[in-house]
């Protein structure tokens, strides 16, 4: 009896498990956005990890999905742009609108006084681009590219 009890609690968690990520991997179809259809616990992931380079296939999925798609890694949504209109009103015209990243695998969160550009969340990132934003205006960075091919 109380292995039936046990075993039907079971199927029923594993059930709402997967109805939850049903829900999930839905993420892009509720916002009418295209990508590769993902498979359940990995996303997308598997079909990165088989591909010969992570680059190539996300240049395949450009092609094929075009400039904007969501992907998945493991059940956290991806957003893929290359659309180089839309980077330069995110990363240019709205940036103070999107000050945190994607944590990746190799940056260490760190709340201590010294953070580097590249680990920085929120606010941190704010006022280290504002001050590096300077140091690379267009005129700067036409300066540097003319010093270095001399």
């Amino acid at each position: 009896m109380l292995t039936l009890i046990l075993f039907s609690c079971f199927i029923s968690l594993l059930i709402i498990y997967i109805l939850c990520l049903k829900n999930i991997y839905e993420y892009f179809k509720r916002r009418s956005i295209s990508g590769p259809t993902p498979s359940y616990f990995f996303g997308n992931l598997r079909t990165l990890w088989s591909s010969n380079a992570y680059s190539r296939q996300l240049e395949k999925w450009t092609q094929q999905y075009g400039p904007i798609y969501g992907m998945f890694e493991g059940r956290t949504p991806v957003w893929i742009v290359s659309d180089i209109e839309f980077l330069q009103e995110v990363f240019i015209k709205q940036f103070q609108n999107f000050s945190s990243r994607k944590i990746t695998v190799f940056s260490r969160p760190s709340s201590g006084k010294r953070v580097g550009l590249f680990d920085a969340q929120t606010n941190k990132w704010k006022r280290q681009r504002c001050v590096i934003n300077t140091a690379f205006t267009p005129l700067r960075l036409k300066r540097l590219t003319t010093s270095l091919r001399n």
